[in-house]
């Protein structure tokens, strides 16, 4: 008999149970739906179903026609199957996948290691900003700068507010925690590098080189020698992961050193100019203008905060 099929017909008669153990769950009615398409602050990305299933033995679905809504479902430990069309992977600890909408599909737990997985249903006039077209099963780190832990904290967040009730702030409160929580698997290696960079990378070890080379002027082949590549190597690689050349990058990071020494210290103008080793103070104010679109003076005077 085939496999799915055993599984469909163990589910049935599990129905009967309360569901898997420790679960949680939340699926928002339909009017409450309908309120945050049109909400100004939730219309873009909002939560329509969200929740935990642990150890989710017999966890079983397909949906012919697909869902209306996307789909994450994150693996935090076992095991289970993922199937669109032909196309059948498995997927484990610290894996996760993204069905758009309306895709048909199935997935279920492995039966003798089912897995425990956090999953949410999401759209929104935004959603598809968070997914590729191309499915596939992505791998999340597992060393101590992987903050997974962050991701299922950010789930149960959104689970308890739903479940305090479906005020506007609860709803607004879990959509914003939605973006957050999204963009930690649409930009892993930014989120994981909040606590550390890769040694390995190269834009990452040359926009460390800056930083530390802040009140220098360094040259590209500076940049390019200290990454052990080419100035024509070095350069199409940065452009081509920041859309910025590295000296235009470098220019932002000393102007962006330059507006925390004009907010939070009583140097002049001249004195930052010099600190930061530009050729003189004029040239300075023309570059602070060119990137803030105010003088060094003007951005003093402004009131932040």
């Amino acid at each position: 008999m085939d496999y799915l099929l055993i599984i469909a017909e163990k589910l049935v008669m599990l129905r009967k149970r309360e569901g898997f153990k420790d679960q949680k769950a939340v699926v928002l009615p339909q009017i409450v739906q309908n309120e945050m398409r049109t909400s100004l602050l939730t219309r873009l990305l909002f939560v329509t179903d969200i929740g935990f299933y642990p150890t989710a033995q017999y966890h079983y679905r397909k949906r012919d026609s697909g869902c209306e809504q996307n789909i994450l479902i994150y693996c935090i430990d076992g095991c289970g199957t993922i199937e669109t069309g032909s196309w059948r992977k498995k997927v484990g600890k610290n894996q996760f996948f993204i069905i758009p909408a309306s895709s048909p599909h199935a997935y279920w737990a492995d039966e003798t290691e089912p897995w425990t997985i956090y999953w949410v249903h999401f759209t929104g006039e935004n959603s598809e900003s968070f997914f590729s077209k191309d499915f596939q099963v992505y791998d999340l780190s597992s060393d101590e700068n992987s903050r997974n832990d962050r991701r299922t904290r950010l789930f149960d967040e959104i689970i308890q507010t739903l479940m305090m009730g479906y005020s506007a702030e609860n709803l607004e409160y879990s959509s914003v925690c939605l973006w957050y929580l999204l963009g930690s698997f649409k930009y892993i290696t930014q989120f994981e590098r909040i606590r550390s960079f890769r040694q390995n990378d190269i834009i990452e070890k040359s926009i460390i080189y800056m930083q530390n080379h802040i009140d220098k002027r360094i040259s590209l082949a500076d940049m390019a020698g200290h990454c052990g590549l080419s100035v024509s190597q070095f350069s199409l690689i940065f452009k081509r992961k920041t859309m910025r050349t590295p000296m235009e990058y470098f220019n932002d990071l000393r102007i962006q050193n330059a507006c925390r020494l004009l907010d939070f210290s009583m140097l002049s103008i001249k004195e930052i100019s010099s600190q930061l080793d530009f050729e003189d103070q004029f040239y300075f104010s023309r570059v602070f203008k060119k990137t803030m679109s105010v003088s060094p003076l003007n951005y003093r005077q402004r009131k932040k905060g």
